[in-house]
C-alpha cells in the first residue's frame, strides 16, 4: 500500500538520509515502494534530547536518517534500550519498549519512533516536566537537521 504525504509549503523530510524540501505550495508525495522517510514534525533536535528516552529516540532517529546504521550505533541502542527497560515498570511502556526494539530489530526506523513518542509523554509525567511538542520546526531549526545529515547548508 503506498504512503500518500500532504506536504505544507517549504515542508521538509528526509528520504533514504536525504533531506528534502517542498516547494512554495503545498503538495502531495505518493512514496510507492519502502523508503525511510521522516517528516520534519517527527525530528528532535539533538538539545532536545535530554530524558533517557528522548535520547533513544534520537538513536533510532538517526538509524533512520543515515541508513544503514552504523555497528556502534546499534551497539549503544542496545545499552540504552537495556537501561530503560530497567527504569520503566508500567506494563504498557514496556511493551512499547518492546515493539520499539523489535522495530528497529526489523529495520523500520519510523514505526519505531511512533512507538516511542507515547513514552516520552509518560517519562515526562514522570519526571514532572512539561510534554515534548511535536511539530514543525522553524526553517533555522532545519538547517540544523541538514548539517546533521550532511547537507549543504
Amino acid at each position: 500500500m503506498p504512503l500518500k504525504l500532504k506536504l505544507a509549503a517549504h515542508e521538509q523530510l528526509v528520504v533514504n538520509g536525504a533531506v528534502m524540501m517542498n516547494g512554495g505550495y503545498r503538495a502531495t508525495l505518493v512514496i510507492r515502494n519502502y523508503a525511510h522517510i521522516m517528516r520534519e514534525k517527527d525530528v528532535l533536535q539533538e538539545q532536545d534530547a535530554d530524558t533517557p528516552t528522548k535520547r533513544l529516540y534520537f538513536q533510532v532517529q538517526a538509524m533512520l536518517m543515515q541508513p544503514p546504521p552504523p555497528p556502534e550505533l546499534l551497539v549503544s541502542f542496545r545499552e540504552n534500550m537495556t537501561l530503560l527497560r530497567t527504569a520503566y515498570d508500567n506494563p504498557e511502556q514496556l511493551a512499547a519498549l518492546d515493539q520499539t526494539d523489535a522495530l528497529v530489530e526489523a529495520g523500520d526506523y519510523y514505526k519505531a519512533l511512533m512507538k516511542l513518542q507515547p513514552v516520552i509523554r509518560y517519562e515526562a509525567e514522570l519526571l514532572d516536566m512539561p510534554a515534548h511538542e511535536w511539530r514543525r520546526p522553524s526553517h533555522k531549526t532545519l538547517s540544523s537537521l541538514e548539517s546533521q545529515n550532511g547537507a549543504p547548508t
